[in-house]
């Protein structure tokens, strides 16, 4: 079968596919449902974040602090917060890989002898 391709080198084509960070199609349609509907994730997080901080005051009013929904709230809190450090922060690497640009040779002498290094 002839191979009757204009290119055919295959692989990707440099200025193809979609810019760096550019936003698809899905995401510019969430963020235009959620202005019309009013709502505000991150709003409605900070407000959620707050409500449990005042039910944790509560509890440590009454000495409850041991309790198993103390312990429910300072984790649903505590996942509030690291969903809302996804809008302030940028996300920190799971490994961090760094690329030796210049490698210096070594060289190892394997002899026989002791050395006396007290001479």
């Amino acid at each position: 079968m002839p191979d009757n391709r204009k290119d055919k080198t295959g692989g990707r084509k440099p200025g193809s596919g979609r810019p760096k960070g550019a936003k698809n199609i899905n995401s510019m349609a969430s963020v235009r449902k959620l202005e019309q509907l009013g709502f505000d994730p991150i709003e409605h997080m900070v407000k959620k974040y707050r409500e449990i901080q005042v039910q944790l005051d509560h509890l440590e009013s009454v000495g409850k602090q041991t309790s198993g929904a103390y312990a429910q709230l300072t984790s649903t809190q505590g996942q509030l917060i690291n969903n809302l450090m996804a809008y302030g922060y940028k996300k920190i690497p799971d490994k961090l890989e760094q690329e030796v640009t210049e490698k210096k040779p070594i060289s190892i002498l394997l002899t026989d002898k002791k050395e006396n290094n007290n001479e």
